[in-house]
């Protein structure tokens, strides 16, 4: 594996990423407009049940929102650089699962590959951080011995 490999799966990042942000400000549009059109009925309860669960998911896609660029800001730091050891883009190889230690998107394919594309601050990000090669850790019970890191 070599540096056009990483190259190919930041890219890929780069574009999940930028898709998440589109559909969570078209959702955000949405609900805005929701809460604009929605109108005081005589069912006051109903009204006032259906504005909060409308200001609920606005508060949870600006939460989102905000994962999505602090995502962004991160894999622009990303130096795909051959590393010598786990950390923040790296690609991690095991016995069973090849790692991208970026953000957290879970399984994804490039170049007909499958990688697991984690956070460095997720529970399995954690374990890798500063491994070597010849290292092993144990996630969710099972062992695994990194084989080789880029």
């Amino acid at each position: 594996m070599d540096t056009e490999i990483k190259k190919k799966l930041l890219d890929h990042c780069f574009k999940r990423t930028e898709g998440r942000v589109k559909e969570i400000t078209l959702a955000l549009k949405q609900a805005q407009e929701a809460i604009e059109s929605d109108t005081k009925s005589s069912a006051g309860d109903k009204y006032e049940t259906s504005r909060e669960m409308i200001q609920q998911d606005l508060n949870r896609y600006h939460m989102q929102l905000s994962q999505a660029k602090k995502d962004w800001i991160l894999l622009q730091k990303i130096n795909i650089d051959i590393k010598e050891k786990a950390e923040i883009g790296a690609i991690v190889v095991t016995e069973q699962v090849a790692y991208f230690v970026a953000i957290s998107l879970g399984e994804q394919h490039v170049n007909g590959m499958r990688f697991m594309v984690i956070s460095p601050s997720s529970p399995i990000g954690k374990l890798l951080l500063e491994c070597k090669v010849g290292n092993e850790i144990i996630f969710n019970g099972t062992k695994q011995r990194i084989t080789a890191i880029y």
